[in-house]
């Protein structure tokens, strides 16, 4: 009876025998599935990896090219390096012991475009008006670049390799400090205000105005009264912002580690070679055309004149325009003064063009007095002079001085568009996706 019943429950599957095979197939199933989950983990692991190390490429490379901007030949060879020095290749095939030989970055994956910091948008090119302000680099590790990522246990699932993207973009900003800058000290009394808008969008007014109307020092701040400052107000290290009255700042408030880099203007060059002999014969005096440079190399514009400038380089001794003249500019135009600027009276300044890149003057040592009654479209650079900008009118551009003061009852409006050339402002790069 024993032997019979030992039988049936072997017949049934439920003796001890077949519960030990029981366990063994189980096992095996079980292995085969943590060896999946293993080799996924691993190579899951990989692929991480190889993404954080693609991204950490991408990101340097875009930010050392955005540097370079505008000049997009030396901003795309310089992610090339870059990208190089942290061993990224384009083409990257694999040859004896897996090492992986191939060409730069390829220039397909380095983007131009314009970055709007409102929208938080990229666009490759630019939009028509606007200039490359930002750079995008992608990194592609794929089959259709020849360069798959290699794994390693998945292979036994038919899955040999594994595409990665990855991509940085980057823009630069050469006013990090502010447009308006007092190298030493700004005081703002009285009832100014400060913002800003892009002149490649159109006219000042014709979108609303923008909260980039900043104010920067290597020293101490003052605003006091009424003023209106839309924008940040950054003091130097181991300074403060002092705010006092009705004034208001709508940025950050706060001190600066890094010192200002804004040196003198080197004079020699247009001291030298300039287009002072175009001045002859452009002001009418009765019935006799003359110059408004005079025999010591001193600019004045006064009275009714109207000055209809050339456009090129110029090299003065002092600069004034004074009553009610004119000063039309047909095209970009530098001054630079070695003596004082003045400019007083309703003196209407590249009013035509209402483009604050048309006129840049650069001063080196004397003052800069900005007083009148009628708007003003330009870009002063006084690193060594001290600065003062009054009145009623608006001021639209930039300014930097040893030292700033905005006072009067007029506005001061950064023309974002501004690029300049001739001098190494305060540079920022900055990754934005």
């Amino acid at each position: 009876m024993m032997c019979e019943q030992a039988s049936e429950e072997r017949m049934r599957g439920d003796g001890p025998w077949v519960r030990r095979g029981s366990v063994l197939v189980l096992t095996l199933v079980l292995m085969v599935g943590m060896i999946g989950m293993l080799a996924y983990a691993i190579d899951l692991g990989c692929i991480v990896h190889a993404r954080t190390e693609l991204q950490r490429t991408a990101d340097a490379a875009a930010l050392a090219a955005a540097a370079k901007l505008p000049d997009e030949t030396e901003s795309t060879a310089t992610a090339h390096s870059v990208a190089a020095e942290n061993g990224w290749s384009s083409a990257m095939k694999i040859g004896e012991g897996d090492e992986y030989h191939g060409e730069d970055l390829d220039p397909a994956q380095v983007e131009f475009g314009h970055w709007d910091r409102d929208a938080a948008t990229f666009t490759a090119p630019p939009p028509y008006g606007k200039s490359a302000n930002a750079v995008r680099v992608t990194l592609r590790r794929s089959e259709s670049v020849g360069n798959p990522l290699k794994l390693f246990f998945s292979r036994v699932f038919g899955a040999s390799t594994a595409s990665v993207t990855a991509s940085a973009t980057a823009m630069y900003d050469h006013w990090l400090c502010g447009p308006f800058v007092g190298i030493d000290s700004i005081s703002v009394p009285g009832t100014p205000q400060t913002d800003s808008y892009d002149s490649e969008e159109g006219p000042y007014g014709w979108l609303p105005p923008r909260d980039r109307g900043s104010i920067c020092s290597d020293g101490p701040i003052n605003v006091d009264g009424n003023p209106v400052i839309r924008g940040d107000a950054r003091a130097g290290k181991g300074y403060g912002v002092d705010i006092t009255g009705s004034a208001t700042v709508t940025g950050s408030i706060g001190s600066r580690l890094k010192p200002l880099d804004l040196p003198p203007v080197e004079f020699s060059e247009a001291a030298t070679a300039n287009d002072n002999a175009l001045l002859e014969g452009t002001i009418l005096e009765g019935n006799t055309w003359i110059s408004p440079l005079d025999a010591q190399g001193n600019f004045l514009l006064d009275g009714n004149r109207i000055l209809d400038m050339p456009e090129g380089t110029y090299y003065v001794n002092d600069f004034s325009l004074q009553g009610q003249s004119v000063l039309n500019l047909a095209g970009p135009t530098s001054i630079y003064v070695t003596g004082n600027l003045y400019r007083g009276g309703n003196v209407q300044v590249n009013f035509n063009s209402a483009v604050p890149a048309n006129l840049k003057i650069f001063v080196n040592g004397g003052t800069v007095d900005v007083t009148s009654g009628n708007d003003f479209y330009g870009v002063i650079y006084a690193p060594t002079s001290p600065v003062t900008i009054d009145g009623s009118a608006d001021l639209f551009g930039a300014v930097v001085g040893k030292t700033l003061t905005l006072t009067g009852s007029g506005m001061a409006h950064y023309d974002e568009s501004l690029h300049m050339e001739e001098v190494e402002f305060p540079l920022r790069t900055t990754l934005v996706d």
